[in-house]
């Protein structure tokens, strides 16, 4: 991790944690220390400290009574909350994108899409996550709903912890992402609401069966 600016410390560390987590180069369950991330990031405690309470309220950092803090751990269950409130969020957002939806917004979709082509291409696959998340970003905000947008940035970047648990434990994550955002696409273009409700229900709901799959079937330790 490079030295931090002092403008800004404690944004500046947030995004600097955050991306740690999601690239995986902090892995759940790990302890972050005041003291050796404020000697990492070269800035004092404090604005540490302010990024770890920022990052436990986005649910990528957990702390406990004399035990300090350290990245979240997910459990199956926790997956599966995710993925069923999830699905349930998503119906809503492309319901109302649907009715909203512009030649602009087609495009800025398609171009993540043609992004997460390139990411696949040339094996950036933590690059896939962030592309992920940014694709249902758009759809969430084209909804145009307040309360439904605070709803998915409440758990957007637990699921950016699903997603790569999802790519780090099955194998089939890279060569999928890019068509099954096409058709979500190409639903919302042709306006059938069954279609995007089923494609929904498989993108994120076959994502963690798969994840499960691979979870309970790997050797215990």
């Amino acid at each position: 991790m490079d030295t931090l600016s002092r403008a800004g410390l404690s944004g500046a560390a947030v995004n600097e944690l955050r991306e740690e987590i999601l690239e995986g180069r902090l892995n759940q369950g790990e302890r972050l220390s005041e003291v050796s991330l404020s000697t990492t990031l070269g800035v004092s405690r404090a604005p540490i400290r302010e990024a770890l309470l920022h990052l436990e309220q986005e649910g990528l950092v957990v702390s406990l009574p004399y035990k300090g803090a350290s990245v979240v751990t997910l459990s199956p269950q926790d997956f599966l909350e995710l993925s069923t409130l999830r699905i349930a969020l998503e119906k809503l957002a492309w319901a109302r994108a649907m009715e909203r939806v512009t030649p602009e917004a087609i495009a800025d979709l398609t171009a993540i899409i043609s992004e997460m082509d390139f990411a696949v291409k040339s094996d950036q696959k933590a690059k896939l996550v962030r592309l992920d998340l940014d694709f249902h970003e758009r759809v969430f905000v084209m909804a145009d709903h307040s309360r439904l947008y605070t709803a998915w940035t409440a758990i957007k970047w637990q699921v950016a912890l699903f997603l790569l648990a999802r790519r780090k434990k099955v194998d089939d994550y890279h060569s999928i992402i890019v068509e099954e955002h096409a058709e979500l696409i190409d639903a919302i273009l042709a306006g059938h609401a069954a279609d995007f409700e089923h494609l929904i229900e498989v993108h994120i709901g076959s994502g963690y069966g798969r994840l499960n799959s691979a979870a309970t079937s790997s050797p215990a330790g």
